[in-house]
């Protein structure tokens, strides 16, 4: 028969003490992280504000950071004078209401953008600048992750005005042609020429070669072999322009060419031209089944604009808005 051992049994009285030790660890840590948030919630409860929006804070930090780049762009004579300071202040800070405003109606309607759309967007961004693209951060002194920032947040505010505000403008033909019809004139197109140059440097050979347009050779063979406009390797071709498009006296000898005759020489301070007049298409007004879209576009623009702005004084209107008498650093 075996006896019961006279000793505790030493080996689970260690586990049990691991075990213990482990769970008020964890207890700890918990305890710990729980103090850190409760920490930066105090933090961020007194941590200076400039004005609220329905109870959202714009905090003084974010608006020195925004006043300083906006600072970057305007002449420092202005800054120095007193008064547009103050109100330069003011603007500033009414633009960052104006975007709290918005933003909040974001929330209110579950608008968001993902980190694939931002990367999206940005690339597409980029590929449009190409190379100027980290020259225009330089000279603008911005970070990239502010940048970023920003642009975020104006794909945001673009997206909501898009979806609460654009959507529902509607414009029917009806209404599109009424508009047209009171419009006429905006939809005039002016008289145009299409023309041809040779332009050289010297007027030596400006001669040679009005002689030998003169003899009846091809205009269009010459420019391309002796012209050194650009447009040489289209035969000299401009393509169409509107009067007060080149300059005098380049422009008045063009339209007072007839079509397929070759002009004097004219000096400017380019070289010496020789002109040729290919076409010439008069003033006219566009059809309306022609220019329907131009038409539309129009008119939706108008009404987008003043949607946006009654949209917007509505919000404003309905917003809570407090700004704070006495922030640190502000012109007073």
């Amino acid at each position: 028969m075996v006896s019961a051992k006279p000793y505790p049994d030493v080996s689970s009285s260690v586990n049990k003490f691991k075990v213990t030790l482990s769970l008020c660890c964890v207890v700890f840590c918990l305890m710990l992280l729980g103090a850190t948030i409760a920490c930066d919630k105090i933090n961020t409860f007194f941590k200076p504000y400039v004005a609220t929006v329905n109870g959202s804070k714009i905090y003084l930090e974010d608006y020195k950071s925004q006043l300083d780049r906006e600072m970057r762009i305007v002449p420092g004579a202005f800054l120095t004078q007193p008064d547009y300071r103050k109100r330069f202040e003011e603007e500033v800070l009414d633009a960052m209401i104006t975007e709290k405003i918005m933003s909040l109606r974001a929330q209110e309607l579950n608008i968001s953008i993902s980190d694939a759309e931002l990367e999206k967007k940005i690339k597409e961004f980029k590929q449009d600048y190409g190379k100027d693209f980290s020259n225009l951060l330089a000279q603008g002194n911005v970070k990239y992750e502010q940048w970023k920032e920003d642009f975020k947040k104006d794909m945001l505010l673009q997206n909501l005005v898009a979806i609460d505000v654009n959507a529902r403008v509607q414009i029917t033909d009806d209404e599109a042609e009424k508009y047209f019809n009171e419009h006429r004139n905006n939809y005039k197109t002016e008289s145009r020429v299409r023309v041809a140059q040779i332009v050289v440097r010297e007027l030596a050979l400006a001669k040679k070669v009005s002689a030998r347009l003169k003899a009846g050779e091809d205009f269009a063979s010459v420019a391309a072999r002796v012209s050194v406009g650009p447009e040489a390797y289209r035969g000299g071709d401009l393509g169409f322009i509107t009067r007060q498009i080149m300059p005098e006296p380049l422009d008045k000898t063009i339209f007072s060419l007839p079509v397929n005759k070759i002009s004097p020489i004219v000096q400017s301070s380019y070289g010496f031209h020789i002109f040729k007049v290919l076409e010439v298409q008069s003033a006219k007004t566009g059809n309306y089944k022609d220019i329907k879209e131009e038409v539309i576009s129009d008119i939706r623009s108008q009404k987008e604009d003043a949607a946006f702005i009654n949209w917007l004084e509505a919000l404003k209107m309905k917003a809570v808005i407090k700004k704070e008498k006495d922030i640190p650093g502000k012109n007073k």
